[in-house]
């Protein structure tokens, strides 16, 4: 049975029923993705200042002769479509386009067989610079390299309790969350311990919402904490804790001990990119995937043919490299 916390007590009280809060269910984890279906504590927080925030990065590098590349893209599909390999793709990359291209490349190409003229110290552009008062053109293109991070949600909650119930309840959200964060050992049995256990456990799962006494808030937790393309929320993990009892630098305590006041931040990383809500263009959706299938099926056959040669066979037509001009 999952336990349930909440700070401060009136937050789901109905003097509070216009008030939002976080709620954060932890679960055990499966893997790295998915986690359990069960519900293993539940804890309801405030919201606190400068939280509903978020950002988005992507990785982009430029690329030497990245616009070349791109104009030659028809040459290079080509290749692709019938199962050349990764030198006939680059070949055709180099070799294709407009005459245009081709003379760009040719230029770019002597000034780089220049730079390595003694005369010219290494160093032809500088002095084509120098001399002619022009700069080469690399032809570079800014290329898409994928997401550049899982984001992260980070919280700074500040615990004020006022009395031993207060207290206990923060020092149960504490434990739990420390417990939830950190690895168990595994692998072991009865004996798992810092020696004898192979593994480490995972530690839990986080899935976060903003909740009201009306319900989820859709509009915020729609962008905050999205799903993933299957429909289900996007799971969480926290990469830090951080719990400071005396955050003025002053010891301050009640007299069971407790502090008076506790601060304490977590960080969550979502363990799913979240990406476009926007539809590829069927066309592309099929060429890829059609280019994926015979680059499989080439590269299955040249499997056959590097394993009929080991073996001294003599490869059958069809039956093991594509061509034999292609690269293995």
């Amino acid at each position: 049975m999952a336990t349930y916390y909440q700070y401060p007590k009136s937050l789901t009280q109905p003097q509070s029923a216009g008030q939002h809060y976080l709620l954060i269910d932890s679960y055990e984890s499966k893997n790295a993705i998915a986690s359990g279906d069960t519900v293993f504590s539940s804890i309801a927080l405030y919201i606190p200042p400068n939280s509903l925030q978020y950002s988005h990065g992507a990785n982009y590098e430029g690329l030497d002769q990245g616009a070349l590349f791109a104009a030659a893209g028809a040459k290079v599909r080509e290749v692709v479509e019938g199962g050349g390999g990764l030198t006939g793709i680059v070949a055709a990359a180099l070799g294709g386009g407009s005459k245009e291209n081709a003379r760009a490349r040719g230029i770019t190409a002597v000034v780089s067989a220049a730079s390595k003229a003694p005369l010219a110290g290494g160093n032809a552009p500088a002095v084509l610079s120098a001399t002619a008062g022009v700069a080469v053109n690399n032809h570079m293109a800014l290329v898409y390299r994928g997401p550049n991070s899982f984001r992260t949600h980070t919280f700074n909650f500040s615990f004020f309790p006022k009395n031993q119930e207060e207290s206990d309840t923060v020092q149960k959200i504490i434990r739990d969350l420390k417990n939830g964060m950190l690895p168990k050992y595994t692998g072991a049995g009865k004996s798992n311990g810092r020696l004898s256990s192979p593994f480490f456990k995972m530690p839990r799962h986080y899935k976060l919402q903003i909740i009201s006494r009306n319900g989820e808030n859709n509009y915020l937790n729609d962008e905050m904490f999205p799903k993933n393309s299957k429909g289900d929320k996007i799971n969480h993990v926290i990469t830090n804790m951080t719990v400071n009892h005396d955050p003025n630098g002053v010891v301050s305590l009640h007299p069971n001990g407790a502090p008076v006041q506790t601060n304490l931040s977590l960080s969550f990383q979502e363990t799913e990119f979240v990406t476009s809500e926007d539809a590829v263009d069927d066309r592309f959706e099929s060429d890829l995937g059609n280019n994926i299938v015979r680059q499989a099926q080439a590269a299955e056959r040249r499997e056959r043919g590097l394993a009929a040669l080991s073996a001294g066979r003599q490869v059958p037509v069809g039956q093991g490299f594509s061509s034999p001009t292609r690269d293995f």
